[in-house]
């Protein structure tokens, strides 16, 4: 599986000491044992990079292979059309592009508002969104037949 790591929750993931209910995310991404991908790209990417601790990291990642950028031409045209559906509670179309570009089914966030919509069929669908919020959820720190169709071919 890939994760989303939204912008307001980045911090609490990337910068240390990592927030405990946000430490499994960090260790997913990070223990060679395991096998955990960001993805990033469009209007987020340029988010999280204006925080230089994060932008350090997420390089890191990078070369680790443990992050995937998508070009922004691609989100932003993707982007496009899930705001020309009009269905979306949040101000985060640029997120729900990239889950349904990259096939990420998991996003790392607080934002309400886009939980909403990233639980939502007619935005992601097969398989459905999920949302990692605290450390009870790390059973959603794996890998989906989606995310690992998309990621084959970057």
């Amino acid at each position: 599986m890939c994760i989303i790591i939204d912008v307001n929750t980045a911090p609490l993931v990337f910068q240390p000491p990592s927030d405990p209910d946000f430490r499994p995310v960090f260790l997913w991404l990070t223990e060679p044992s395991k096998n955990g991908r960001v993805v990033i790209g469009g209007r987020l990417a340029h988010e999280l990079i204006t925080n230089d601790a994060i932008r350090r990291y997420l390089r890191t990642l990078q070369q680790a292979g443990r992050a995937v950028t998508f070009p922004d031409p691609i989100i932003d045209a993707e982007t496009n059309r899930v705001r020309a559906l009009g269905i979306c509670c949040s101000n985060d179309e640029h997120i729900i592009a990239l889950a349904r570009i990259s096939g990420a089914r998991t996003v790392c966030s607080r934002d309400r508002a886009l939980h909403a919509d990233f639980k939502n069929r007619q935005l992601i669908n097969n398989p459905a969104g999920r949302i990692y919020q605290n450390a009870t959820h790390s059973r959603l720190l794996r890998h989906t037949r989606a995310c690992k169709k998309n990621l084959a071919g970057n």
